[in-house]
């Protein structure tokens, strides 16, 4: 159910989640020189499936990328990482969210499935966005800049996997200061890997001398520059340095070449070494700032970015906005995120110095500063950034009171990125407020065990009760009540104890609660159009599923709820498939009453299929076809991305009834990649795949069919999906019947007896027409000779499917009433007749049955006769075959 979320959401999910200054490098700076020998390389990058960029910080890494950028003429995403983006679905949204950029539309399509499947099979989701990616038909430069910042083993694993399965025409740049930990020897080998380390990035004595003399300005720099270069070993950041110190004074390049070791061996220890150049030359530069500058830079140097605005906040200054075009002018490490020029961070080297300094200075000052930036960011619209402030400067109750307001309007759309924030929040603090709390527990539910998190709420639910009550309102603490009662029924559905979901959500209703959002939310990973086949806990049993959504859905009916719809539906296919279905089309009605009425597109298509399916099983299958087109016609431009397949399929479904070969021929036309299918598979995904081999059936394509149905039928005995394990047995048993080995169709349509017996399924078997209605004949033959094995099932089963054939439409069109009429006229069995046969078929003797007539056993033989006669039968057993084959019993 999440698509309606990302729909609601989208805008203050970018503004939350994703800050789209980190979906593009910043903008060259003015003091950047072209290298043709790096820039130029990008044809062969571009040939390659992945290019590595290995060098310490300064090295000139995000230079490249830059001109490498300027030069994909759009064809290029990029992700700018920094130490937040340690929670890999975060880190994965970033990559989906910057591909968009590439390819308009790609969110769309990724990101409602992206978003149920990662929480529970993050494996599968990143198959299908591999898949989706593969699409992109244009080559496109992906980069993932700063690298090193990732330290989650489960991200380096998942990455290993995508650069694996990499499409060809996706290339992918990773810039980082150290190696990852990836094993790329195989792209290696196969000439896929291009890497460039900090040999390759130094400046050259020449690159050197005309950086200093045409970038910095400085006038008879070739001298002093190739002595720099020399004691740098071409390093790009101390190279400005040293520059940057010439423009301050001859004497002060004198005393940092004379001080300054030279550039550090390439070790494990080169970032150290690094660092202390970096810092001895920064240490001048800083110094030479005049003290409004100093205090600036200082005060700035908290936060990740800033604009003129929180420079003035933070610094105290007015001349914030003038000292920040000072800084650029001047390339002192100051780094525009944006075109505008709004936002800016400073070099991470600087922004590394300026840090120490501000803690080995005035460490009391940091916490201050922290909050200041906080209380900025929160009041401008950025709550992310001020929560990560309010905990870097340890005020905690601010950052526990923000996250209280937040969890209303992220709990079920981001939740998942707030749980980090949690996890640094002392417990105590966040017990202190009842609905945090709550809002914890929720985060928490998938983790705790069923038993603990019911004792959580029994506490809490006690506090509420007894220590808040005169504390806060009466209309808060009621809304607190019906939360736990929320969390309660939640919790309940994650455990599969569908008995407590009903008794909690019956409760609800009875304690007069109102319909709240949360239960919008209630099915977190089951977003599809069958409520049967894929609820938690359900999975196609209809005991379980009639005890549940009927309970839920008969005290629900009044209510114009949420709650409504989603499991009124749910209850009307149970009703279906147990061949009531006038009572099916009552409770399918209610369920689209209402999401007519609340518009959200996890309800609206589940009912409108249902409606649909009720149609084609009463003969109208046109009135199917056309609520469909209705569904897809109400649909946002979002969902109908979503549904559009699933829809299709359902109209498809309908299709094969009606025109079996025109639409098989449409469908096959359409090619799929068979690898992907039963990788990610949905119930919705299945019961596609399921119409794609009925198609091969009407064309008898039956080799195919039958692999594939092999396939489907392991996938769904692994996850217990009882429909479709239903749906495979028959369709196996109808190619079986249709290829003339009606003996193996026998034996296949016993595997479904087995399975549809205890659960009362009618509808699926009788749905599949004729040939299934045959086997059903021959199969009742062979048990009653004992010619097969006796497999369990009860023949007064097999006896009421056979009456269901009988009550529904035949597929030529005529009603089964009307032909089982006209072969009762054929027959001409009279009215005693009848009734003695009846009396036969129950196993009464002669002398029983006179009895109950009030006539003699010689007439009741007279009329047993004359049955036989007319039916062609040679005994009684025999008689009662061939009136249960023509469906008279």
């Amino acid at each position: 159910m999440q698509q309606e979320q990302t729909a609601g959401f989208h805008g203050d999910w970018l503004q939350f989640m994703i800050l789209a200054n980190k979906l593009e490098l910043p903008p060259l700076p003015a003091d950047t020189m072209d290298r043709p020998r790096l820039s130029s390389q990008y044809d062969e990058v571009m040939q390659s499936k992945m290019t590595l960029l290995t060098a310490p910080a300064g090295s000139g890494k995000s230079t490249l990328l830059g001109s490498w950028l300027r030069s994909a003429a759009g064809q290029a995403a990029c992700v700018c990482l920094d130490e937040k983006d340690q929670d890999p679905f975060q880190f994965w949204l970033y990559i989906i969210h910057a591909l968009d950029r590439v390819r308009q539309g790609l969110c769309g399509e990724v990101l409602p499935d992206f978003l149920q499947r990662y929480p529970v099979e993050p494996r599968k989701a990143l198959i299908l966005l591999l898949n989706r990616v593969a699409q992109i038909d244009q080559p496109t430069m992906l980069i993932l800049d700063d690298y090193h910042v990732i330290t989650q083993p489960e991200i380096h694993s998942q990455m290993q996997e995508f650069i694996e399965n990499l499409p060809s025409s996706i290339h992918l740049v990773i810039s980082s200061r150290t190696y990852p930990p990836f094993k790329l020897e195989k792209l290696r080998l196969r000439g896929e890997l291009k890497q460039l380390t900090l040999q390759e990035l130094a400046f050259t004595a020449e690159e050197g001398i005309d950086f200093c003399q045409n970038v910095m300005r400085i006038e008879h720099a070739s001298e002093n520059a190739l002595g720099w270069v020399q004691h740098t070993e071409g390093w790009a950041a101390g190279l400005k340095l040293l520059a940057l110190s010439h423009t301050l004074g001859a004497g002060t390049v004198k005393s940092s070449m004379v001080n300054m070791t030279s550039f550090p061996p390439r070790t494990k220890d080169q970032e150290a070494g690094n660092r202390n150049i970096s810092d001895y030359l920064l240490e001048e530069v800083f110094q030479r700032q005049s003290p409004e500058m100093q205090r600036f830079l200082l005060r700035t140097a908290i936060t990740r970015r800033m604009n003129s605005r929180l420079g003035q906040v933070l610094s105290g200054l007015h001349e914030a906005p003038q000292l920040l075009r000072q800084l650029e002018k001047e390339h002192l490490f100051l780094i525009p995120l944006d075109r505008e020029g709004e936002w800016y961070r400073y070099h991470h080297l600087f922004s590394a110095f300026l840090r120490r300094e501000l803690r080995r200075n005035h460490a009391e000052l940091a916490n201050e500063l922290h909050g200041f930036a906080a209380l900025w960011y929160e009041q401008n619209g950025y709550p992310s950034e001020a929560l990560d402030h309010y905990i870097l400067g340890l005020h905690l109750e601010d950052a526990a009171r923000l996250l209280e307001e937040l969890f209303a309007h992220f709990i079920m759309g981001e939740w998942w990125t707030l749980r980090k924030y949690f996890d640094v929040l002392p417990l105590e603090i966040v017990k202190a407020r009842p609905k945090l709390y709550m809002s914890y527990l929720f985060l928490v539910a998938r983790e705790m065990p069923y038993g603990e998190m019911v004792k959580q709420l029994d506490e809490l639910e006690h506090v509420i009760r007894v220590h808040l009550q005169g504390q806060v309102a009466p209309e808060i603490i009621e809304y607190l009540l019906q939360v736990i009662c929320v969390m309660r029924a939640y919790m309940a559905y994650l455990n599969r104890d569908l008995e407590g979901l009903s008794s909690y959500l019956v409760s609800y209703i009875d304690q007069g609660y109102p319909d709240d959002i949360a239960f919008q939310y209630m099915d977190y990973d089951r977003r599809e159009s069958m409520r049967m086949r894929s609820f938690h806990g359900v999975h196609g049993y209809l005991r379980r599923a009639e005890a549940c959504f009927g309970a839920i859905t008969k005290r629900w009916y009044d209510e114009p709820a949420y709650v409504t719809s989603y499991y009124g539906a749910g209850y009307g296919e149970v009703l279906m498939e147990q061949d009531q279905l006038s009572e099916a089309v009552k409770y399918a009605e209610r369920a689209l009453e209402v999401a007519l009425q609340i518009k959200v597109a996890a309800i609206l298509v589940p009912a409108y299929v249902l409606k649909a399916r009720l149609e084609l099983h009463s003969g109208r299958a046109e009135e199917g076809i056309k609520l469909l087109q209705q569904a897809e016609s109400l649909l946002s431009e979002k969902d109908r991305e979503y549904w559009k397949s699933v829809l299709e399929a359902h109209r498809n479904r309908i299709g094969l009834e009606q025109s079996p070969v025109d639409t098989a021929t449409h469908i096959l036309a359409n090619p799929v990649d068979e690898q992907q299918m039963l990788v990610e598979m949905s119930c919705d995904q299945l019961f596609q795949w399921m119409v794609r081999l009925r198609a091969a059936v009407a064309l008898e394509h039956y080799d195919y069919a039958q692999e594939e149905l092999q396939r489907v039928r392991e996938h769904a005995e692994k996850r217990d999906l009882l429909t479709e394990q239903i749906e495979c047995a028959l369709l196996e048993s109808v190619i079986l019947q249709k290829q003339g080995d009606s003996g193996a169709g026998i034996v296949a349509l016993s595997r479904a007896l087995v399975l549809g017996e205890p659960e009362g399924y009618i509808r699926s078997f009788v749905s599949e027409g004729e040939p299934v209605k045959w086997l059903l004949q021959q199969y009742l033959v062979l048990r009653r000779k004992k010619a097969i094995s006796d497999d369990g099932v009860k023949l007064a089963y097999v006896k009421q499917l056979l009456s269901a054939f009988v009550q529904n439409q035949k597929v030529r069109g005529r009603s089964a009433p009307d032909e089982a009429k006209h072969e009762q006229k054929e027959v001409g069995l009279s009215p005693m007749e009848q009734k003695i046969f009846g009396h036969i078929a129950e196993g009464l003797t002669s002398k029983q049955i006179a009895a109950e007539f009030g006539i003699s056993p010689g007439t009741v033989n007279t009329h047993i006769r004359r049955v036989f006669a007319k039916l062609g039968a040679s005994s009684r057993t025999h008689a009662v075959q061939i009136a249960e084959q023509r469906g008279l019993l």
